[in-house]
């Protein structure tokens, strides 16, 4: 029996883990990368040598070791530099293309929930949304979905449009669950799911399969793969089949009452659309223009899917003559560079105050006054005399790279006195002792 060794991220590989050859992988990479020149590109190369069969285990071991390292952050002095080469590598790992079964991808889901504040968050519905065409959809899957979803906060460290890209997916994803109790109140698109729920034989597996193509994070205009795409589901489905249903599911559309309408629901329209389109069908035209007298409960989602009638000739300002979108906000340049001149002319000298030996810092906070100590990095809230210290477990890894524990340069002061400037956002980076 091999023995137990420590990696260098102080992470001990037991000689019975299941994942023991993923993890002495990932100690080889981590030494790697401690000795690796800044100017030396990475070396994805090794990666993509390893047994594509594998990576759904190697992405595991990374997902583990990530959440251990969280788990023992308190302990360990250098615990992020090595999270956030885990979190590259990850990155790495999700772009090579392999196979992943649905007890993979239902595992990848609940291993990244409990570090999703640490790592990128869209790899694991990436890769669900990659299976889908092949595979199906199961109860468990959507759970594993359903609680994916449940833990998604707006502070997580990747940007805003990633964010809403990866939400659109889980937002379609989840539509297509067909285990799901239905709610007419929820969506005009639940008469959609409730028919197609009982469709049987072959005709549900082919409506199955177009339904699946219908994108959340789809661009405005439709994209010529996808249309090509669309065509092989049409014609599996026959134009007659197809017709009577559009006819039937857009029939709601001029009945003058409102509709309620979800989120994933436009997304269904929009895609509805983009069949019709492809299928050059006037009655189906016909059909798809009774949106423009259709009345909704939820303006709010109605806008992206009106704007999809442009595959059939209507313009945005067709749309907003009718009054059925709103016009372009105003540039905001000019308002911005006014209010940025004007908050410029308020501010005393940056909010920060030195006495004349430069010793003590006085900073206006956009919530308390402090008193920063240049000479001890002392830090001490003016309206109660708290005496405050770096809450070191809420900073990110990627802010850890730059501030230490110890404000024992110039540069760490700064740091500090930026972050107390700004202390209704970066306020939890700090604690009372």
């Amino acid at each position: 029996m091999e023995p137990s060794v420590p990696g260098p991220d102080g992470f001990l590989v037991s000689s019975g883990d299941r994942l023991r050859g993923e993890h002495l992988r990932l100690d080889d990479y981590l030494l790697a990368e401690e000795q690796r020149a800044a100017n030396q590109p990475f070396n994805v190369a090794i990666w993509r040598k390893v047994d594509k069969r594998k990576i759904a285990n190697q992405i595991e071991a990374v997902l583990r070791r990530t959440a251990w390292l969280d788990q023992h952050d308190a302990e360990l002095e250098n615990g992020h530099l090595a999270r956030t080469r885990l979190a590259t590598l990850l990155r790495v790992l999700y772009s090579l293309k392999a196979p992943y079964s649905e007890p993979d991808l239902r595992m990848l889901l609940d291993l990244t929930v409990p570090v999703l504040h640490r790592i990128a968050p869209d790899g694991p519905v990436e890769r669900v949304a990659e299976y889908l065409p092949n595979g199906d959809l199961t109860p468990e899957l959507c759970a594993a979905l359903r609680r994916f979803q449940a833990s998604l906060t707006q502070d997580m460290g990747t940007s805003q449009s990633s964010i809403q890209s990866l939400r659109q997916q889980l937002h379609m994803l989840l539509w297509l669950d067909e285990w799901e109790p239905l709610d007419p109140a929820r969506c005009w698109s639940e008469c959609v799911r409730r028919d197609f729920r009982a469709f049987d034989g072959d005709r549900r597996v082919k409506w199955r399969a177009a339904l699946k193509h219908i994108r959340g994070n789809a661009p405005v205009r439709m994209p010529a793969g996808w249309a090509r795409g669309a065509q092989q589901f049409l014609a599996a489905i026959g134009i007659e089949d197809f017709r009577e249903q559009m006819q039937t599911w857009f029939a709601p559309f001029r009945s003058g009452e409102p509709l309620p309408l979800s989120v994933a629901g436009g997304y269904v329209i929009k895609g509805l659309i983009w069949f019709c389109a492809v299928a050059r069908d006037q009655e189906l035209k016909e059909c798809c223009l009774g949106l423009l007298e259709a009345k909704w409960k939820q303006k709010r989602n109605t806008e992206k899917v009106l704007v999809a009638l442009g595959e059939f000739g209507i313009t945005k300002e067709e749309l907003r003559s009718r009054s059925l979108i709103k016009a372009p906000p105003p540039n905001p340049a000019p308002r911005l560079i006014e209010k940025m001149l004007n908050a410029k002319c308020s501010i005393r000298a940056n909010h920060i105050q030195m006495d004349p030996d430069g010793e003590l810092i006085v900073i206006q906070g956009q919530l308390h006054f402090y008193r920063l100590f240049r000479s001890t990095g002392r830090i001490e809230r003016v309206s109660d005399n708290a005496v405050l210290e770096l809450n070191w477990t809420a900073i990110p890894d990627q802010i850890r790279l730059h501030l230490s524990r110890e404000c024992d340069s110039p540069q760490q002061v700064d740091l500090r006195a930026h972050f107390l400037m700004h202390d209704s956002v970066y306020g939890r980076y700090f604690t009372a002792k």
